[in-house]
């Protein structure tokens, strides 16, 4: 969310929304948009996420991003396993140590991929279903959460 966003009464400002592309002119299934991002991965495309807002309390300003794009435009950035996912790597960052021994973290994480694995499912029903994702989306999140330690259970 930001500052810019007009709030119905009641609307928490800091509960965290889920928001696929955030793209309110999409007038087409989200499963579209996922198969479209999927197919840079089997091209060989090389994808990130970057982290914009906070990372544990901590601003993350635009001098850590842009030192983030050059580090990966240079070659220069290193990346290491993302603590127990078999399928995730990130940058080790002094500014924002990632500590999966600290239980705060690891139960933060948890919380946000929880939501997310909820996003994904209660896109099965809502608006018909019409942005239902592929049953591997929900698979991958379910894998993560496993990983981490904390099955879902059903």
């Amino acid at each position: 969310r930001t500052s810019a966003e007009r709030l119905a009464p009641g609307v928490d400002p800091n509960a965290l929304v889920i928001e696929s592309y955030a793209n309110p002119f999409r007038t087409y299934p989200l499963a579209t948009d996922y198969e479209r991002f999927k197919a840079l991965f089997d091209d060989g495309v090389a994808c990130y996420i970057l982290n914009t807002g906070e990372f544990m309390g901590k601003k993350v300003k635009p001098a850590d991003t842009l030192g983030i794009l050059e580090a990966i435009v240079e070659g220069k950035a290193e990346f290491v396993p993302f603590g127990p996912f078999s399928d995730m790597e990130t940058m080790a960052l002094d500014r924002f140590p990632i500590d999966f021994t600290d239980e705060q973290y690891r139960r933060e994480l948890f919380s946000r991929m929880r939501d997310r694995l909820a996003f994904v499912t209660s896109r099965e029903t809502e608006k018909g279903g019409m942005d239902r994702l592929p049953p591997e989306a929900v698979a991958a999140l379910r894998k993560a959460l496993d990983e981490m330690g904390y099955p879902v259970q059903e």
